[in-house]
């Protein structure tokens, strides 16, 4: 009929599958929310089903599994962007001799990938509190580091590291991984709290100034320490 509007299309319902998938996504989310606010060990399964809206006591276990799966689902939800932008910057910094650009390659995935999920953002502080366990925090944190592209980062940037006891070497890769992680953590807040977001050129770019300088410093025996 001329001049009638066309009928409106009715949004094609969800198949069952998306609907697992959509539940399963929001479970993700709300899980890594409260595990950023309140620690692992301050959130049960039953308040993150019911902060989730939903019914079923068990949804969690149906759609996740075990909570060493739901932790590692909520760190898989972010790897694959993270894993992503860690290649580009090694292949573009591979070659180069100057310890910073390798360094870079490794910080700034990071930092991108939480400026790309808007604000507020939990994913830097969840990291944070799962550092508190750090039987769980090295099993997690090492699908990531098993990556080509993130060893060969890491190859590089250690090359230009002064050559250190495999105890002193472990502590200053612990030191770098927390400096990033509660760094990031503390940004996030801030921007969470007052609304504004962070600068996530800037920490990156301190983040990578202050990693290089710790990778650097020379090594130092204790018994050159006065007494």
């Amino acid at each position: 009929m001329p001049g009638a509007a066309p009928p409106q299309s009715r949004p094609r319902p969800r198949s069952r599958r998306e609907q697992a998938e959509a539940t399963r996504a929001l479970l993700l989310r709300t899980a890594e929310r409260l595990f950023a606010e309140r620690g692992l060990a301050g959130v049960s399964n039953r308040q993150i089903v019911e902060a989730a809206g939903q019914a079923n006591n068990s949804a969690l276990a149906y759609h996740i599994g075990t909570r060493t799966d739901l932790v590692r689902a909520i760190v898989g939800a972010h790897t694959a962007d993270i894993a992503r932008r860690t290649q580009e910057r090694v292949e573009a910094a591979r070659g180069s001799t100057h310890p910073r650009d390798h360094v870079a390659s490794l910080v700034l995935p990071f930092t991108e990938h939480l400026a790309g999920l808007g604000n507020p953002s939990w994913y830097a502080r969840f990291l944070a509190q799962l550092s508190t366990d750090p039987a769980l925090s090295t099993e997690i944190h090492a699908e990531l580091r098993l990556t080509p592209h993130f060893q060969e980062g890491l190859a590089a940037a250690w090359s230009h590291a002064p050559d250190l006891p495999t105890p002193q070497a472990e502590l200053r890769s612990r030191m770098v991984r927390l400096a990033i992680v509660h760094t990031c953590a503390e940004q996030e807040r801030a921007a969470a709290t007052t609304g504004v977001a962070a600068d996530w050129t800037l920490v990156g770019h301190a983040l990578t100034d202050a990693v290089t300088g710790l990778l650097l410093a020379p090594r130092r025996s204790p018994a050159a320490d006065p007494s």
